[in-house]
């Protein structure tokens, strides 16, 4: 009998959860530490962390002093993964300045990441993102747990730090489960028409050799960024217009125009529309419209692609860059 799979687990753990929050809501909305121990411990168990090991699972980490940050995700070195800081169930997660201040005090430790969450919705952060809107946000709700899954999976599955595959629990016998399968059947052919990533990839390095056509990799799919995102591919060009797309988002003194990598005639970024003998793609650079060259061999699109984050900040991204295949 084939291995219940760690996908299933998680949505039979957030059913669980969406089960907890509903019977105890009362008790929930109104103290944090209940809400830590009913909702939000069991989704970071269930995505391979464990709240048990303080090398794995920092609680209550003092920042500068002053702000203490409920967990501290690390990876095997030490090295500091995610931070999530945790509300009473139906606290709002986006109070003005309040938000402001703990994006500053999370990633003054330099994730890749930060959550904010009351164990149902959860906000992540992203340290290239200028502004105190989340880059992506998680609702736990009955009839949606598989996408739900989906996207804590890609955000924060302890794998990606470097804990290595975990072992998913016996599903039977936990809470919810049969209710969570039952989700999951109703939704599967939904969510293979979305973007959500797919679970079993393997990514190499991002690196020019990965276009040879000798080493037989075949057409990318996805791009993981510096930042942990991964994004679903088309072309080789995505990769470097979703590279580019972080640079500009990250980084408000770049020198426009830019040269490409081969630094000489063509220009790789600039305000002006470069004409119909070249390709380019509209991004935005401090709220203006700004031009990509795209016009460009798949080697040069990685290339370039590699030129343009390189002027990330290497301590605030620990994420190397990289490709997966179909």
């Amino acid at each position: 009998m084939p291995a219940p799979s760690p996908l299933a687990a998680l949505v039979a753990a957030l059913a669980n959860v969406c089960h907890q929050a509903e019977q105890n809501h009362a008790l929930l909305s109104k103290n944090e530490a209940a809400t830590r121990a009913a909702l939000i411990d069991p989704v970071l168990r269930a995505l391979g962390w464990d709240t048990a090991d303080v090398r794995m699972v920092e609680p209550e980490r003092t920042v500068e002093n002053k702000q203490s940050l409920d967990y501290v995700l690390k990876g095997p070195a030490g090295a500091i993964q995610s931070v999530v800081e945790a509300k009473k169930l139906g606290e709002s997660l986006d109070k003005l300045g309040h938000v402001g201040a703990l994006i500053g005090y999370a990633f003054s430790l330099k994730p890749v990441s930060f959550f904010i969450t009351d164990g149902l919705n959860w906000h992540c952060y992203s340290p290239g993102h200028s502004h105190y809107e989340p880059t992506s946000t998680i609702e736990l709700r009955a009839d949606q747990l598989l996408p739900a899954a989906l996207q804590l999976l890609q955000l924060l599955d302890a794998a990606h730090s470097g804990h290595g595959l975990r072992t998913a629990p016996t599903i039977a016998s936990a809470p919810g489960a049969a209710f969570a399968l039952s989700v999951a059947k109703v939704q599967s052919r939904q969510v293979s028409n979305t973007s959500a990533p797919i679970l079993s990839k393997k990514y190499y390095p991002l690196a020019v050799d990965l276009t040879d056509p000798a080493k037989q990799l075949g057409k990318p799919q996805w791009l993981r960024l510096p930042d942990g995102q991964e994004h679903a591919l088309n072309t080789w060009k995505d990769i470097l217009i979703k590279a580019a797309d972080l640079v500009l988002h990250s980084q408000n003194k770049l020198t426009i125009p830019l040269p490409d990598k081969a630094g000489k005639k063509t220009v790789l970024l600039s305000w002006h529309y470069s004409g119909k003998e070249r390709s380019s793609q509209q991004l935005t650079y401090q709220g203006k419209t700004i031009f990509l060259d795209t016009h460009y061999s798949a080697r040069d699109c990685v290339a370039n692609a590699l030129h343009l984050l390189n002027m990330l900040p290497k301590l605030k991204y620990a994420v190397e860059p990289a490709l997966a295949f179909g």
